[in-house]
C-alpha cells in the first residue's frame, strides 16, 4: 500500500500522514514518475479537509512517498495550484520535484580542469554545490564507475547550474546515470555506468501474463547525417582580457582535404542531410581526431526504440518489482523476438495501483538493422500474399478438376482453413500496429437463474464480458457462482464479479463487503482476477444509502480494491433517491428496459449518465438454456479501456 507523509520543514523529523490508499479519502488525485537519470516528480491534489490544504510553502514543504516502508520518492513543493471541480469541490494541486533538483539550487565557477579522472571531476562539481547550500540541500558521493579511455578528463566549467554541468560536462560525453539513494546518514548522489541489474529469467514481462498492451515507437529524431567532430578548444590571444568568450576547437579539416565533416551517404539516403556535431576534449590534433569520428559514425544509430506499457495488469506485490533502470525479458511475439529492454520510467498511481504504467526501452538500431527489419516487415506481406495466391490457385483448381460435392465440400474445408490462418495472420499485423484491442461480443449477467452453464458455448458464440454474481447480501451465497467463476476462466472468458447490496446500516455493509470478497477469492485464488467488482444497488435497504455504499467500497479499498475496479451499479428510477458518490467507482452501470423485449430497439436509455446500459432481461445467448439473460450495451471509452481491453 502506498502512503504520503508531509512535512512543513525539510529539517522536521516528523511529517503528518495525509494520504493511505486504504483509509484516507483526502487525496483525489496522485502521480509518481519515476525516471531514470532525471528529476522524478509527483503530481498531488488534495481536497480541502486534508491537512496540506492552504499549507504548502513551495520549496519548502517536503513530501515522502512510501510504498511498505520503502521510500519510493523524497522531494519539495513547487507552487501550488487552487481551482474547483465541476462538483463545486475545492482541490488544490501541487507539483513536487525529487531531491535531485537540489541541484539546480547551486551554480558552478568558471575554471579550466586538466588531468583528472571523471570520479574526482564529479566529486568537484558536488563539493562546490555543497559549499553553498543548506545540509539538507547537500549530497554525499557514492559509488562512482564511470571512467574514460585514458581516465583523463579536460574540462572548462562555466556558471550552468551543477545539475545541467553534470549532465554536459560528463553525462553527455561518458555516459553513465544518476542515482540518488535517501539514507538514514543523508542524502546520496551515485554516478554509475548502468545502475540497473538484468532479470534474464526471471519476472518476465509478457503479453497475456502481466500486461494488457504495448507499443513501439522508433525515434530517428537524434539521427547525424553529416558529421562535424570537434576536439580540445585552441587556446587564442585574447586582447580583452574576457574569460566567458567562444574559441575556436580542433577539426579535422587538415586531414579532410578541407573539409571539417564528414557525410554519411547510406544514413542520407534515408533521413536527408542532418548536420551535428560531437566533441572530444581530450583530443588535440587532426589526426588523432579522424580515425575516432569514424569510429563514432560505425557506431551511429539511425533509430532508438521506446517500448510502452500502456497498462500493467498484475498485482502490487509484482508491480513493485520492476524497477527503473533494470533489464527484464521483454516477451510479446506480435510484435518482437524476446529481447532484454530496461525500464526507462514508471508511473505509479497511489489512488489506483492497478492503472499505473511503465515505460521500457532505450534499444538502439543501426541503419543496416532499422532497414533490414523494414524489409523483412514486406518480405513477410509478400510472403502471406504469395500463400493467398497459392491457396486460393488451389481452391480453384480442386473444384474444376473434381466438380462433384465432395470436392466442393473438399474446396470448401480448404477455404476455411485459409480464412481461418488469414483472420489468424490478420490479428497478428493489427497487434503490431501497437494499438489496444479489445473483447467483442456480448456483455451479459448470470447468476443461479440462469442454471448450468456451457462456458465454451457462451465465449465461442461471442463474449465481451460475462459478470457473475456471486451473493445477494451476506446470506444468500449464489449457487452457481463456484462454478461459473472456475469455468469461465479455464475457458478464457473475461469476466467481473457482482454482489446485490441488502445492507441496513454501513457496519452491516462493510460484512457484506468482506464476504463478497473472501467468497470470490476463495475460488478464483492464483488465477485470473476479475476485471472489477460490482456492488448491485437496486433498492433502499437504509435511510442513508450514500454512506452504506461508502463503507461497502472502503471496506473492499481496505481488502486491496481500488476505487477505480469496483462498479456501482444502480437502478434507474432511485437514482436520485441513492444519491450515490458516483465520483469514486470506475464506471457506472445502469438498467433501463422499455418494452423489454430483447432487442436494443425496443428499450429505453437511461435518464442519467452511465458508463454501461443495461437494455433487457430477456436475451438469448448459446450455451444458456434455462432461462433468459441480462444484456447490456454502449460501453463508453472509460469502461471499454478499462474492463474490456485484451490481454
Amino acid at each position: 500500500m502506498y502512503s504520503i507523509i508531509a512535512y512543513d520543514s525539510p529539517t522536521d523529523s516528523v511529517g503528518k500522514a495525509i494520504f493511505n490508499v486504504a483509509t484516507n479519502k483526502l487525496v483525489s488525485a496522485g502521480k509518481l514518475t519515476l525516471k531514470e537519470s532525471d528529476i522524478d516528480d509527483f503530481q498531488l491534489s488534495v481536497n480541502q479537509n486534508n491537512p496540506l490544504f492552504g499549507r504548502v510553502k513551495p520549496l519548502q514543504t517536503h513530501i515522502v512517498v512510501k510504498q511498505d516502508n520503502t521510500i519510493l520518492f523524497k522531494g519539495r513543493a513547487l507552487k501550488p495550484k487552487r481551482e474547483m471541480t465541476s462538483s463545486g469541490q475545492f482541490v488544490q494541486s501541487f507539483s513536487f520535484e525529487s531531491v535531485l533538483a537540489y541541484l539546480l539550487d547551486s551554480t558552478q565557477r568558471f575554471k579550466e580542469v586538466h588531468n583528472t579522472s571523471p570520479a574526482d571531476f564529479f566529486k568537484l562539481l558536488i563539493n562546490v554545490h555543497n559549499s553553498q547550500v543548506p545540509a539538507y540541500k547537500q549530497f554525499k558521493v557514492g559509488d562512482i564507475d564511470v571512467t574514460n579511455s585514458t581516465d583523463n578528463v579536460y574540462r572548462f566549467i562555466d556558471y550552468a547550474n551543477t545539475y545541467d554541468a553534470i549532465k554536459d560536462k560528463l553525462i553527455s560525453r561518458l555516459g553513465g546515470f544518476l542515482r540518488i539513494r535517501i539514507e538514514p546518514d543523508g542524502n546520496y548522489i551515485d554516478y554509475l555506468k548502468d545502475p540497473g541489474k538484468e532479470h534474464s529469467t526471471d519476472n518476465p514481462i509478457k503479453v497475456g501474463r502481466n500486461l494488457k498492451s504495448a507499443s513501439v515507437e522508433i525515434d530517428p529524431t537524434n539521427v547525424i547525417t553529416r558529421f562535424i567532430p570537434l576536439g580540445a578548444t585552441i587556446e587564442s590571444n585574447n586582447p580583452s582580457g574576457e574569460t566567458n568568450v567562444a574559441n575556436p576547437r580542433i577539426t579535422i579539416a587538415s586531414v579532410n582535404n578541407g573539409k571539417d565533416y564528414i557525410d554519411i551517404p547510406e544514413l542520407q539516403g534515408e533521413f536527408g542531410i542532418i548536420n551535428g556535431t560531437n566533441v572530444w576534449d581530450d583530443v588535440h590534433t587532426p589526426e588523432i581526431l579522424k580515425p575516432k569520428a569514424e569510429q563514432w559514425i560505425k557506431d551511429q544509430t539511425a533509430a532508438e526504440e521506446h517500448w510502452t506499457i500502456s497498462a500493467v495488469e498484475i498485482g502490487l506485490d509484482r508491480f513493485k518489482t520492476f524497477n527503473v533502470s533494470d533489464s527484464y525479458q521483454f516477451i510479446n511475439p506480435a510484435v518482437a523476438e524476446p529481447q532484454l529492454l530496461r525500464i526507462t520510467q514508471k508511473v505509479i498511481d497511489v489512488l489506483s495501483p492497478h492503472s499505473s504504467s511503465l515505460t521500457i526501452g532505450d534499444k538502439k538500431k543501426t541503419l543496416t538493422q532499422y532497414q533490414s527489419d523494414a524489409l523483412n516487415a514486406a518480405k513477410q506481406v509478400d510472403a502471406l500474399k504469395s500463400r493467398v495466391a497459392a491457396q486460393t490457385a488451389k481452391i480453384v483448381t480442386i473444384s474444376n478438376e473434381l466438380g462433384e460435392i465432395g470436392s466442393i465440400k473438399e474446396a470448401q474445408l480448404t477455404q476455411d482453413e485459409l480464412i481461418k490462418e488469414l483472420q489468424e495472420q490478420v490479428q497478428k499485423l493489427q497487434e503490431q500496429t501497437g494499438g489496444d484491442q479489445y473483447y467483442e461480443g456480448n456483455i451479459i449477467d448470470v447468476s443461479e437463474f440462469q442454471g448450468t452453464i456451457d462456458w465454451s458455448k457462451v465465449v465461442n458464440a461471442g463474449l465481451a464480458l460475462s459478470v457473475i454474481r456471486v451473493q445477494s447480501g451476506s446470506s444468500h451465497i449464489d449457487t452457481k457462482y463456484s462454478a461459473n467463476i472456475t469455468n469461465a476462466i479455464s475457458v478464457g472468458a473475461n469476466y467481473a464479479v457482482y454482489a446485490y447490496f441488502a445492507a441496513t446500516d454501513p457496519s452491516d455493509a462493510a460484512v457484506e463487503a468482506n464476504d463478497f470478497y473472501n467468497r470470490t477469492k476463495s475460488v478464483v485464488g492464483s488465477s485470473k482476477e476479475p476485471r472489477f467488482w460490482m456492488i448491485d444497488v437496486e433498492e433502499k435497504t437504509m435511510i442513508d444509502m450514500r454512506s452504506g455504499i461508502s463503507a461497502y467500497m472502503d471496506q473492499l479499498n481496505s481488502l486491496g480494491i481500488p476505487d477505480n475496479k469496483i462498479v456501482l451499479y444502480i437502478a434507474n428510477h432511485l437514482y436520485d433517491s441513492f444519491n450515490l458518490d458516483v465520483s469514486r467507482a470506475g464506471a457506472v452501470w445502469i438498467p433501463s428496459y422499455g418494452k423489454n423485449d430483447g432487442t436494443v430497439a425496443g428499450s429505453t436509455k437511461p435518464s442519467h449518465p452511465y458508463d454501461l446500459w443495461q437494455y433487457t432481461s430477456k436475451g438469448v445467448v448459446a450455451g444458456i438454456t434455462e432461462n433468459t439473460v441480462d444484456m447490456s450495451t454502449e460501453p463508453s471509452d472509460r469502461f471499454k479501456k478499462s474492463y474490456l481491453v485484451k490481454g
